[in-house]
């Protein structure tokens, strides 16, 4: 399935059209954000029968699904529109995925229960700010305490994406760079990834020579609020969220998860921690521990081209621009916490990684110090 995408300002409006026929529409979104966005009003103003679940929380949990689910099987709506960040694109997922099905949600999230090839809804999603991507793939994270629980579905993509800039005006800048670290990471973990297609890396590239040219304007003036940056960080997010719906992420994904789920680190700043040793780490690959199907020198020279995107679209190296982000989530100096990694690099993110790592790697790359800067729960 491929979603039909619109990008602009203003194309929230277009929400009726593409809700057709709809008798029943579920929206799903956060508890406060929803409210205090232009969507509310045209959500308010739709001439169908509404229900909402405003239960979504960042980095959402199973009780969150549970309960969005099982207002939907009780509710059967026609359509499920998400509106929000990447929390309530992965929630819709879920609402609109489970709903016609019979089991508890958690079932499905292990990959114990068989999920249907076909939806019993349709799903359209509307971000209110640009960097998860989750708009645009076919899976979604949940958290049950600190485990990571995946939904990876085809069916778990959209009929219709609406991406409107506008709605992104009042986010504020810590929250802006999370979710700017978070594309970046994506484009640039596409573009190296183990099960990178030409058509993968192709978006990959066009989401990293969109992006660093607004990263290196809003990192200069301190926000991201000018309308035109706006707009083309949608769009390069957009890019980049396509690009992993066909690689998958790599390690600095893997070992992200563990900093938002222990730590309370906003997921886009976690993946950026890591993605900033990882590319050195991957540029030293050699022929007995690189995965790349091309080799290692093959996947040098993807780095350096990334490297060489960010240099002329920003003025600066990628781990420059990964140092500024994270200045303005406010989280300068930040070093990763001390932990076992074992775990974190056992599944199917970090076998995409295209160089091998080790518990022994991150511990030596990242560091090994339990300090967390005060203000590390933005999200």
């Amino acid at each position: 399935m491929t979603p039909e995408v619109r990008i602009g300002g203003g194309v929230v409006s277009r929400l009726p059209e593409v809700l057709g026929q709809a008798r029943r529409v579920l929206v799903v979104h956060g508890r406060r954000s929803f409210r205090a966005g232009a969507a509310a009003a045209l959500v308010d103003g739709l001439a169908t029968d509404v229900r909402s679940y405003a239960g979504v929380r960042p980095n959402p949990d199973l009780r969150q699904v549970r309960e969005a689910v099982a207002l939907a099987r009780e509710y059967r709506p026609d359509a499920v529109v998400g509106i929000g960040g990447g929390s309530a694109m992965d929630v819709a997922k879920c609402v609109a995925v489970l709903a016609g099905c019979a089991d508890d949600p958690r079932s499905y999230l292990l990959g114990s229960s068989p999920i249907p090839e076909r939806r019993s809804c349709r799903l359209i999603q509307i971000p209110t700010i640009a960097g998860s991507g989750s708009e645009l793939t076919c899976f979604a994270t949940v958290y049950a305490g600190h485990r990571k629980l995946s939904l990876d579905h085809p069916s778990a993509r959209a009929d219709h994406v609406l991406i409107d800039p506008d709605l992104a005006s009042t986010v504020p800048t810590p929250v802006a760079a999370a979710s700017a670290l978070d594309a970046m990471g994506q484009a640039v973990e596409s573009a190296w990834a183990v099960a990178a297609t030409p058509e993968s890396r192709d978006l990959a590239v066009q989401a990293l020579e969109t992006l660093t040219p607004v990263l290196g304007a809003a990192t200069s003036r301190g926000t991201f609020t000018e309308p035109g940056l706006r707009t083309e960080l949608a769009r390069g997010a957009a890019l980049a969220g396509a690009a992993i719906n066909i690689s998958r992420t790599t390690a600095a994904h893997a070992l992200s998860y563990p900093l938002t789920a222990r730590y309370g680190i906003a997921h886009g700043v976690a993946v950026g921690l890591h993605l900033r040793w990882l590319i050195g780490h991957n540029s030293a690959a050699t022929a007995a521990d690189t995965r790349h199907p091309d080799g290692p020198e093959a996947l040098r020279r993807i780095i350096d081209d990334s490297q060489r995107i960010c240099r002329e679209g920003a003025g600066v190296p990628l781990e420059t621009m990964i140092d500024r982000l994270l200045a303005m989530h406010g989280l300068d100096g930040l070093q990763i916490p001390r932990r076992q990694w074992h775990e974190d690099l056992s599944g199917g993110r970090a076998a995409n990684n295209p160089r091998v790592v080790s518990h022994e790697d991150v511990l030596r790359n990242a560091g090994g110090t339990t300090r967390l800067m005060h203000g590390s729960r933005h999200s």
